[in-house]
């Protein structure tokens, strides 16, 4: 077969791998390609589709696995937006924060929060604090 073939059809595999990223038409990409070269080399098609086969196939059963772990969704920060995003943060108290039953506000990123203590300590306004975490629509602070 015509190493032009090949290299159409390591084109299609490599746009296939591109649009669902599930790392198995990447590997045929692959394998067009090592094929390409063997019919560039003057392999008949038995040795182009075995050449296509083996880098294929092996491709997929050695490399995949780890390609997906380096890869993969446990290796990158999750994206917090929202409200979640403010844990971690600091802020500045606006009204007195007087523990988890009277909420005051806390000024963070440019908008006010209601805001309650953590530990019960109250904060007083111009105070910095910790955001350390979300209760229902209010900020749970402690002084930083």
């Amino acid at each position: 077969m015509s190493p032009w073939i090949w290299l159409l059809l390591a084109l299609v595999f490599a746009i296939v791998e591109v649009t669902n990223l599930a790392f198995f038409a990447g590997f045929a990409s692959l394998g067009a390609l090592a094929a390409a070269v063997a019919a560039a080399a003057g392999g008949g098609l038995p040795a182009e589709v075995a050449v296509f086969g083996v880098v294929s196939v092996g491709g997929v059963a050695v490399l995949r696995r780890p390609l997906m772990r380096a890869l993969g969704p446990g290796h990158t920060r999750a994206l917090r937006s929202g409200v979640s995003g403010l844990v971690g943060l600091e802020g500045t108290v606006v009204s007195r924060v007087e523990g988890t039953t009277s909420p005051g506000s806390v000024h963070v990123r440019g908008e006010d929060w209601p805001a309650i203590s953590y530990d019960d300590l109250p904060c007083e306004p111009g105070q910095t604090v910790a955001i350390l975490d979300i209760d229902r629509t209010r900020l749970v602070v402690t002084a930083s």
